[in-house]
């Protein structure tokens, strides 16, 4: 053989050599593997042309063959983000972390930035500072990602801040005539009736129970205070009427929706804001509707009674109540409005025109928050349902692929042994054959 024909031979089998070696890399996977494998790569190709579902499909089918790579949930976590199906990025992205240990830094990010495009911030934050902590600590993906939370958060609270100060800011205008009105509402009801007897030997009753539950004597210093209270709470008592009648109002039809505004279930004008006054009239209004003190209908006064507590427990938070009177000014104002677009100029003679009008948008803006926030509940208890029922799906197919797989791997060892002992049987049969021939022709050239 000349050189240059040794030369050529040389290169044949160094190039043949890398073929080989991938030959050689193929042959020890799976056929799952390299089934796996090509579904990924067309999954990758397809998500780099921007065809999401695509590629959404084909990493799934990936997945049904090694429902726990996490390289590839982290790539239809990516997908499903870009198709706009937040939740099935973030459903993926879990996976992603918990299948690789919580040790990859890449799938902590996948997780954050679906749960930012959830408005999840300080979850996502929570997610990049994982990165930086205990994965890597130099992950510039991870470090604009915390950055971006931060900012979004910041964002946030500068909107509730602006909100808070234009509520302050009508609050401080009111403040004034707020006063005004307390004082000669105060001085109206201490001009007022005295009070029947019935309603005195009911009072008297509901102190004297008060004292004998606390068994505690009241000092001689307190007893002007005591008497100062209770001539409030006669004065409300005066003011509010029978028990049956309150009863009435408080249960009227629609009542959960007119009883979110607790002014209105106190019967108190929006702009007191002295403690003792509401205080007074709590006490007052839970005199009258007790379901103790009303045998006759203990059960619709135990409802009504709820309806109080409920209104006085909004009324002791403090923004809360400043919240309710900032709405009840702006249903005031759309009422004024609407009232003067459909009569025109005011006048004496329509002025219970005006207050209804005011009544009834004061009522439809509570009802509109009310369902805005019956609204949210309803879609966060669906997506959480949602969750839970993707996740099941997941864990269903998860166990079925394992166990199709298992059986499969199974299934293929068992036919690879009978396929080889059946080659080593033919095998055999031949080589028999050509030595018994080669033996023949062999007698024949020695005779």
């Amino acid at each position: 053989m000349s050189s240059s024909d040794q030369a050529e031979n040389n290169s044949s089998n160094s190039g043949s050599g890398s073929v080989s070696v991938k030959e050689a890399d193929d042959d020890n996977r799976e056929e799952w593997e390299i089934r796996r494998d090509e579904l990924k790569a067309t999954g990758d190709g397809h998500f780099r042309s921007k065809a999401y579902q695509p590629a959404i499909q084909a990493y799934a089918d990936a997945l049904q063959l090694d429902p726990s790579n996490h390289i590839i949930l982290s790539n239809k976590s990516a997908a499903h983000l870009a198709n706009g199906e937040k939740s099935k990025a973030l459903h993926d992205a879990r996976k992603c972390v918990e299948h690789s240990d919580g040790k990859w830094a890449k799938g902590h990010t996948r997780l954050a930035a679906a749960m930012m495009s959830l408005g999840r911030y300080g979850e996502a934050a929570d997610a990049y500072s994982t990165v930086l902590n205990e994965v890597e600590p130099n992950n510039e993906v991870a470090k604009r990602g915390l950055e971006d939370c931060r900012k979004k958060e910041q964002q946030l609270r500068e909107e509730k801040e602006r909100e808070l100060r234009k509520m302050q800011e009508v609050l401080d205008q009111q403040k004034k005539a707020e006063k005004e009105a307390q004082e000669d509402k105060t001085n109206n009801q201490n001009d007022d009736n005295c009070g029947d007897d019935e309603e005195d030997d009911l009072l008297d009753d509901f102190f004297s129970e008060v004292e004998k539950a606390t068994e505690k004597p009241k000092p001689t210093k307190k007893s002007e205070p005591d008497e100062e209270a209770t001539n409030r709470i006669k004065t409300q008592l005066n003011d509010l009427g029978t028990s049956q009648s309150q009863i009435d109002r408080l249960l009227q039809v629609n009542y959960e929706w007119k009883n979110l505004n607790p002014f209105y279930v106190l019967d108190i004008p929006h702009t007191i804001d002295d403690d003792s006054i509401i205080s007074a009239r709590y006490r007052a209004l839970s005199l009258l509707v007790h379901p103790d003190k009303c045998l006759d209908d203990p059960v619709r006064a135990k409802t009504a009674f709820e309806q109080v507590r409920k209104a006085m427990n909004q009324m002791n938070d403090v923004d809360k109540r400043k919240h309710v009177r900032a709405l009840m000014e702006e249903g005031m104002k759309q009422g004024k409005r609407a009232w003067k677009e459909e009569c025109g100029k005011s006048s004496s003679e329509n002025e219970a025109g005006l207050v209804q009008a005011q009544t009834k948008a004061t009522m439809k803006i509570f009802a509109e928050i009310e369902q805005k926030r019956r609204e949210i509940e309803r879609r966060k208890r669906k997506f959480e349902q949602r969750e839970r029922a993707q996740e099941d799906d997941e864990k269903k197919k998860e166990t079925d692929e394992r166990r199709f797989q298992k059986e499969w791997k199974e299934g293929e060892r068992v036919d690879n042994r009978v396929g080889n002992w059946r080659d080593f049987q033919v095998g055999g049969k031949k080589k028999q054959q050509v030595d018994d021939r080669d033996f023949q022709v062999g007698g024949k050239k020695k005779r």
